[in-house]
């Protein structure tokens, strides 16, 4: 592995470590424990229980990847291997597309979207990117494939990583969006402020290891390892520790440390009321378009043009605000004042 040499025989091209697996299925298998814990903990399984998954993923991945280490000859073990591992990035990403959801619930009247539509939009787009990624990493890592299969496959990989790569931007721009136009109206709600900082970070981890794997596919110059115009991203395996595993691994516990629950509320029907302090159990938004209209038309740019859009203003009503105010619980409170400290 430290030389970059090509090992004869080694499906990997490399002799993979032993140590390494090791160390990350059990980080990974902690991490994901903690995820559970939390999801039971804040009752969040509907918007966190995803990245228990998640870390069940990899940590079955590099104990696969571990038994490969002591047999590198074997291909079922590559395959397997690399299949858990390229799955559980995009459900991080899901999870983040989901957080950004709720995040626009709390502050609807300057949401650029229906809260509700981000998780659809971009789901749809996620189940596109999985299914890219399942076929693409199936073909490849199959080197018992003819080399034009397997040539498929890497093309269906970078075009998956990709769209990774312009969603991802896209999904940032969103949330910066709403988060720049909250500034100039006076919202500068420590919750707001708190569950948008973790979406950047956790954002730009996950773009960081979609460009790690867009340059190692596009440097795949050739399927077969000995040759000699390998890119050295392939042929050493730290690449691979330092920008896949460790970055995802750090995308988890970022996870743990800044739990979304800790800033969002349980239900998507309390919000913020436009005063940027009180916090009001509301009606919610009522889904008054298919799923196929909602995929089409994200924006409800018909809805726009027909004053539809007036109708789900339920943040205007002038019923009494005290009677729907919402009790904050004190632990809530605590972490507040410490966050409004740092911000």
């Amino acid at each position: 592995m430290e030389d970059g040499k090509v090992v004869d025989g080694s499906i990997w091209i490399y002799a993979p470590n032993k140590g390494a697996p090791v160390f990350f299925a059990v980080a990974f298998l902690a991490t994901g424990a903690a995820h559970a814990w939390q999801a039971t903990h804040y009752k969040s399984w509907k918007l966190t229980g995803l990245y228990a998954l998640c870390g069940a993923l990899f940590a079955a991945g590099f104990t696969v990847r571990e038994l490969g280490a002591f047999d590198y000859t074997k291909l079922i073990f590559y395959i397997v291997s690399s299949c858990l591992v390229y799955f559980a990035p995009p459900i991080y990403e899901l999870c983040n597309y989901y957080m950004l959801g709720r995040i626009l619930y709390f502050v609807p009247y300057y949401s650029p979207i229906h809260p509700g539509r981000v998780l659809t939009t971009f789901a749809a787009i996620s189940t596109v990117v999985e299914t890219l990624n399942g076929l693409g990493v199936s073909y490849e890592s199959n080197r018992s494939l003819p080399e034009d299969i397997q040539q498929t496959g890497q093309s269906l990989l970078k075009a998956s990583l990709i769209l990774q790569l312009i969603v991802v931007t896209l999904f940032v721009i969103l949330a910066a969006t709403f988060h720049m136009k909250c500034r100039r109206n006076g919202i500068n709600h420590v919750k707001v402020n708190q569950a948008l900082l973790t979406l950047y970070i956790s954002s730009a981890i996950i773009l960081v290891r979609c460009i790690y794997r867009t340059v190692e596919f596009f440097g795949f110059t050739s399927i077969d390892p000995a040759s000699p115009n390998l890119s050295p991203i392939i042929r050493y395996e730290w690449f691979f520790y330092v920008f896949e595993a460790t970055l995802m691994f750090c995308n988890s516990v970022l996870l743990n440390i800044r739990h979304p629950r800790r800033w969002l509320p349980g239900s998507n029907k309390v919000y913020l009321a436009k005063d940027g302090v009180t916090e009001i159990m509301g009606p919610g938004y009522k889904q008054e378009r298919n799923v196929i209209a909602t995929l089409f038309d994200p924006f409800d740019v018909i809805g726009m043009i027909k004053g539809r859009d007036q109708a789900t203003r339920f943040w205007d009503e002038t019923n009494d605000v005290a009677l729907r105010k919402v009790e904050v619980d004190p632990a809530s409170q605590t972490i507040s004042r410490q966050a409004n400290e740092t911000v």
